[in-house]
């Protein structure tokens, strides 16, 4: 055989080889972009799509030296019990990033202690309005009085007060003290696609989005993050979930199965979360097995005194449960669902300077919205 054959036949074998490498390394390219073609398909199908197309739907705006108001003046943007609803805005310095900020609040279900009266709620009246630009303004947490180890402080900013009582994502109206008329309104799903349509509408290049929120806005994490997703399908989600794990009590059928039917959640379970009805947690555990590009990151103490109290449950059946079900979101999504565990029965963050295993609060955040490798989990000793 001649030099110039044995080069044909090396380039004739050489020719397949390499289209198999190249073909093999495309792959994972191609099938992560199926998986995200089919996630947002499911969720385009579920609840949360929702109310994404309509128009933003704010009545009127109010200018503060840092914080754009959007007034929601329409009735079905209306507080549980009435009242105009508020959103507010704020543009950071970078530009490709955005924190969704979930206020702390009251729920309300049927045979809840603090759910049937009419609480008169104006969001918009000068000094309510005041209040809250004023409650932003100093939080360490906040862009404006930002502490200098806060990692999102010069992100822009949606924040979402509370007055749905429905843990932002229900959809239903009430009738609780029965005389053929609805008298309580869940609009949460309505007032955070609002938000998310604001954010959309102000800051399109979006390329990083936290959503944050402590205890009930915790809890309004897990039907606030499939939406931004809709909403940013590219961009990099994160979630920080501060009291609000998702957990119920088993043994209560008197919460959680009347919380899902007063607030219409069904619609947003996917058929194939089936746990998603026995603890809201496993919606987060839907979502992280579809999505590449979330990641979950939750604070709580053990025994959360709030959350024992609120949803029926003895501080140590809290605890159990807590452990037990984000333990098992943990396991299978060791590197995108991550927690950070305190002893005791404290409620929401009270120090971002508190340690656990020699992490402070704040390096762990900065951990998960910079995708450092150094993001662990973080469980307290008892």
């Amino acid at each position: 055989m001649t030099t110039r054959s044995k080069r044909k036949t090396i380039i004739f074998i050489l020719i397949p080889v390499l289209i198999l490498i190249a073909i093999a390394a495309a792959f994972p390219f191609a099938s992560r972009a199926l998986q995200k073609q089919e996630y947002l398909k499911d969720l385009q199908s579920l609840s949360f799509n929702k109310y994404l197309g309509e128009p933003v739907g704010y009545s009127s705006t109010r200018q503060f030296p840092h914080w754009e108001a959007y007034i929601f003046e329409a009735p079905e943007f209306q507080c549980v019990t009435g009242g105009p609803y508020v959103i507010l805005a704020h543009r950071g310095e970078e530009a490709d990033k955005t924190v969704l900020w979930f206020d702390v609040g009251a729920e309300c279900w049927p045979g809840h202690a603090q759910c049937g009266g009419r609480l008169e709620s104006n969001l918009a009246a000068e000094e309510t309005l005041q209040y809250l630009v004023d409650g932003v303004e100093m939080s360490s947490f906040g862009p404006t009085s930002a502490d200098k180890l806060n990692p999102v402080a010069k992100w822009n900013y949606i924040y979402l007060p509370t007055c749905d009582a429905s843990s932002h994502f229900g959809d239903a109206a009430a009738d609780f003290d029965e005389d053929g008329t609805a008298d309580h309104w869940f609009n949460g799903l309505r007032q955070t696609s609002a938000a998310v349509n604001i954010a959309r509408e102000l800051f399109p290049d979006s390329r990083k989005i936290l959503v944050a929120g402590s205890s009930n806005g915790g809890y309004a994490t897990f039907g606030a993050a499939p939406i931004t997703r809709l909403a940013f399908s590219d961009a990099s989600l994160y979630v920080l979930n501060d009291s609000g794990p998702g957990i119920f009590s088993p043994d209560r059928p008197d919460v959680y199965p009347v919380i899902q039917k007063a607030w219409n959640l069904a619609p947003m379970f996917p058929a194939d979360c089936e746990k998603c009805t026995q603890q809201l947690a496993y919606l987060a555990d839907w979502m992280l097995a579809r999505d590449a590009n979330l990641k979950i990151g939750l604070f709580t103490s053990y025994k959360d005194a709030i959350v024992s109290e609120v949803f029926g449950m003895e501080p140590e059946e809290n605890r159990r449960l807590m452990l037990e079900v984000t333990g098992e979101i943990h396991e299978r999504h060791p590197q995108s669902y991550k927690r950070f565990l305190i002893k005791g029965d404290s409620h929401t963050i009270v120090d971002y300077y508190q340690k656990v295993d020699g992490v402070r609060l704040w390096d762990w955040i900065a951990q998960l919205v910079n995708d450092d490798p150094a993001w662990s989990e973080h469980l307290e000793e008892e």
